[in-house]
This record gives structure tokens, C-alpha cells and sequence, in this order.
């Protein structure tokens, strides 16, 4: 099981610091503006700048949480926390989204669908581990291994 939580928690790192470094780093190349600076009237002001970027930090060091949790076992309910809180926010404002503004442009749902696969591994293996540990509770610090 060890291995299939390191791949989950690479898989979820790598996802994190793929989307997040071109918003941290150059908040224009963020996909979403694409249609937003299309128009000529429209610019990405300091302030869209500043909120793109703060939300790129955030998913960057969640990044490195994800990959503290392969090379620090006693980190790793810390990391599956923090990945299930942020990949169930990410899927469940994304469906709020759709209810409340409606379905948007296609390219939006492969991202949507690895956002979800993500989230349900990572409460899986919270799940494991936390029912693992519940189960045999002297075993604790093998248990997060």
C-alpha cells in the first residue's frame, strides 16, 4: 500500500505544480484568461494578478506538501488531508459552478475529471490509513507508512 500512496501523493504533486507554476509565475498565461483578454476592452489588471497568484502560491506549496508526504511517512496523513480538503474544494466549487452559472466550454471537463480522480484517491487513502491506524492503534506510526 506504501507504493500507491507515494504514486498518489506524485501524481497529485505533479498535477498541483503543473497548474499552479504558470499562475504563480506569469498570471497571464493562466488558460482561463484566454477568452477574458480576447477582447481588446479587457486587461488583466494588478489586482486579477494579485488574486491568480496568491491561488498559484497556495497550490504550489500543497504541491510540496503532496511530496513531503513520500519522503516523510509521518507526514503523509498531514499531506492526504490537505490534497483531499483542496481537490474536494476544487470538484465541489467546480460543480457549484455548473448549477449556479451554468455548463461551461468543454475544455473544462478533463480537467474536472482528473480533479475528481484525484480527490476520491486521496480521501481513499486518508480513509485507509485514519481506519488502519483506528484498527490497530499501537501500530500508529507504522500505520501513516
Amino acid at each position: 500500500m506504501k507504493s500507491f500512496y507515494n504514486i498518489v501523493l506524485a501524481l497529485s504533486g505533479l498535477a498541483l505544480f503543473y497548474v499552479s507554476t504558470m499562475r504563480f509565475i506569469d498570471p497571464s498565461a493562466a488558460s482561463f484568461l484566454k477568452t477574458h483578454l480576447a477582447d481588446d476592452g479587457n486587461v488583466l489588471t494588478i489586482e486579477m494578478m494579485s488574486e491568480i497568484r496568491g491561488i498559484g502560491a497556495e497550490m504550489v506549496l500543497s504541491g510540496i506538501v503532496a511530496f513531503l508526504g513520500i519522503f516523510m511517512p509521518r507526514f503523509r496523513v498531514t499531506a492526504f488531508v490537505v490534497l483531499s480538503v483542496l481537490f474536494v474544494g476544487i470538484v465541489l466549487g467546480r460543480s457549484v459552478s455548473w448549477v449556479a452559472d451554468g455548463v461551461p466550454d468543454e475544455s473544462l471537463f478533463m480537467p474536472l475529471t482528473h480533479e475528481a480522480i484525484l480527490a476520491a484517491v486521496n480521501v481513499f487513502c486518508l480513509a485507509y490509513i485514519l481506519i488502519k491506524e483506528r484498527n490497530s492503534p499501537g501500530e500508529r506510526s507504522v500505520a501513516a507508512m
